[in-house]
Order: structure tokens, then C-alpha cells, then sequence
């Protein structure tokens, strides 16, 4: 196998656990305070609801020139940004009882008016109504939810041959928020997220599911940074976003997953008190194919980003963040949770861990 670290480099990475928790919580404060500060996330129109129109222009255009031109028919609060390039124009409009066809009719009139010497074209219209917007906002985070429930059942079997258990944890709850989210659709889908999120984890902490516990507050670490950068750059969050998180969510397991079965295989022999240094071992032996998956991901991501055009621009930014994120919290915060957690478990087995199943 290709290895970009040399094979006699030891890192301690638990020894560097505090310095990357206190750099992890300055950047998820500082992008919660960033969303406070806006008063939550902009919205795409995916969530929001509204109209949004694609307009090109013959030649440059002046985004505070369009702004004035749209007094007139009535859309003058209406959101102004290029897309692409300055010959194009995004106008987000908010949700409203007018036909759109007959705002578009009117809105690209106003806008040949303004500007007679070019011609003024509608390149794309897109319409979701309030009660679309806010169920595809409900079904998005319910998503996050249940693919965060799929992650406590699958490391709890594997690792710690408790599938039971994670099963029965991962029913209960689903059985309670389900109902819910039918019996109360006016009910704020981020609060039902939020709770149903901490009893996982409270329930997780109480029945010892350590290695699930582990990769949930690295994988709740790499959502946070995500979405609070999000705010910062002032990035729209839409479907596009919540699949970036989704994927995030897979790819930061998946690098996980691969570092606790090198810690299981080199624990078979080993004492329980090696436990920090068998990790520390674990994460330098998978650190090349760490950096060189990690660094070929990204090296695509940024390609998207760059030149992939502004549809897709917010999809790759969320995923660069990301994947930076995830390569970071597999290393400094998922692995030592986990040495944290076991030093204080009764000691079960003169190994030390408990083998959940063969790769």
C-alpha cells in the first residue's frame, strides 16, 4: 500500500486532544454565534418558499440598477445577487398570492424598460409554495436524524456485539418521534430533532454504547463546524446542503469505522491498560490512508468548487468544509472519546474490548 507518512512517525494524538477540542469549540461558538447573529440560516428557496428567477443580460449589469427597477411592479425587498458571472441575475422573490407567470411577464418588462439597449432574458423560474417548503424542511432533518440512529445500531453491533441493545434504543425512539412528527405537523421540527437527538445520546452514554458515542459527537462536531461556516460565509442552506451533510455524515463514519477495527485487531493481544497507546498506534498506522483519501476527496471537492459553476457551489463548499471536519474529528475527537469513555468502563475482559464480529 502507498504510504505518504513515513512508517516510523509517531504522533500522539491523544496527547493533542485538549488544544483540538478548545479549536473545535471556538469554531462551533463562533459559528452558533454567527446564526444568532442572523437569526438562523438563509434559508434556500427550498425551505423558504418564494419564487426565484434566473435572468441574463446582454452584457454587465449593475445589481443595485436592477434593484430600482423593480419599485415599480412591487418587488423592490426582493433578494439581488449574480449568479456566475455579471451578465446574470438571481432575484429571489418572497411567497405572494400574484400569478407568477404574470410577476415574470411584468418583472422582465420593468427590467427591458430599464435596459433597452440589451436583451433582457428569463432563463429559469422556480416556484415552492410555504406548506412544500416547510415539509421538505421537516423530512430534511428527520433525515439527519435517522441516518444518526442507522450510525448507533450498526457501531454498537459491530464493535460491541451489542445489537440489542442499540436496536431496542434505536425502536423506542423512533417509535416516540414518529407520532409526533404525524400528530404535531405544526411542531418545530428542529426542537423535535434536538431532544430526540440528546436522548439518543443521554441513552447511548447510560447503556454504554461507547463506540457508537464516539462517532455521534464526532459526527455532531462535523455538522456543527459545517453549518456554522455556513452562516459565516453567509452560504444558503437547501436540499443541496442536506445532502452535503448526509455525505459528510457517511464519509466522517466511514474513516471511523476504519480506525476502531485497526484499534480492535491490535487490542486482541494486548493489555487494557495499553488501551491509549494501542489507539494512539491504531491512528499512525491508518494515518497515510487517512491523508492520502482525504486529500484525493478533497482535491475533486475543490475542483467542484471552483469550476463546477454556481449551481453546484454551495453543495461543494458544505463538502469541503466537511470532509476537513470529518478528517479532523476522527482523528482528535472521535478516537480520544473513545480512549476517555473506556478508561472508565469495568474492565470486561482481560483484553480489554469486547469483539463484536469479524470484519
Amino acid at each position: 500500500m502507498l504510504e505518504l507518512i513515513p512508517s516510523g512517525l509517531r504522533i500522539d494524538f491523544i496527547g493533542k486532544t485538549k488544544v483540538c477540542v478548545i479549536a473545535s469549540v471556538v469554531v462551533i461558538l463562533l459559528g452558533l454565534g454567527s446564526i444568532g447573529l442572523h437569526g438562523g440560516l438563509k434559508q434556500g428557496i427550498d425551505f423558504s418558499g418564494g419564487t426565484l428567477l434566473h435572468l441574463g443580460f446582454g452584457q454587465d449589469v449593475e445589481l443595485g440598477v436592477v434593484r430600482q427597477a423593480l419599485a415599480p411592479v412591487g418587488l423592490e425587498q426582493s433578494i439581488v445577487q449574480h449568479f456566475g458571472s455579471s451578465e446574470e441575475v438571481l432575484i429571489r422573490v418572497a411567497e405572494s398570492n400574484e400569478d407568477i407567470s404574470y410577476t415574470a411577464v411584468l418583472l422582465q418588462e420593468a427590467l427591458q424598460q430599464k435596459f433597452p439597449q440589451q436583451q433582457v432574458e428569463i432563463l429559469r423560474v422556480e416556484v415552492v409554495g410555504p406548506q412544500v417548503s416547510a415539509d421538505l424542511r421537516r423530512k430534511a432533518l428527520f433525515a439527519l436524524f435517522y441516518a444518526v440512529l442507522g450510525i448507533v445500531i450498526y457501531l454498537s453491533g459491530r464493535f460491541e456485539a451489542k445489537w440489542l441493545i442499540s436496536l431496542a434504543l434505536a425502536g423506542t425512539i423512533f417509535i416516540v418521534t414518529y407520532p409526533i412528527m404525524q400528530w404535531l405537523p405544526n411542531a418545530s421540527p428542529t426542537v423535535l430533532i434536538v431532544v430526540a437527538l440528546a436522548v439518543t445520546t443521554v441513552f447511548s452514554l447510560l447503556l454504554r454504547l461507547h463506540y457508537a458515542l464516539a462517532a455521534l459527537v464526532a459526527v455532531y462536531h462535523d455538522v456543527l463546524v459545517t453549518v456554522g461556516l455556513l452562516s459565516i460565509f453567509n452560504r444558503e442552506f437547501d436540499l443541496q446542503v442536506v445532502a452535503a451533510l448526509l455525505t459528510i455524515i457517511g464519509y466522517s463514519l466511514n474513516d471511523t469505522i476504519v480506525i476502531f477495527d485497526r484499534v480492535r485487531e491490535n487490542m486482541r493481544s494486548r493489555r487494557w491498560n495499553d488501551f491509549p497507546s494501542v489507539v494512539n498506534e491504531s491512528l499512525n498506522q491508518t494515518l497515510s490512508r487517512t491523508v492520502l483519501t482525504s486529500g484525493l476527496t478533497l482535491f475533486v471537492i475543490v475542483s467542484l468548487l471552483l469550476l463546477g459553476g454556481e449551481v453546484i457551489r454551495g453543495f461543494a463548499f458544505a463538502l469541503l468544509v466537511g470532509v476537513i471536519a470529518g478528517t479532523f474529528s476522527t482523528l482528535f475527537i472521535a478516537s480520544p472519546l473513545l480512549v476517555y469513555w473506556q478508561q472508565r468502563t469495568p474492565r470486561r475482559q482481560s483484553s480489554g474490548l469486547a469483539v463484536g464480529g469479524t470484519s
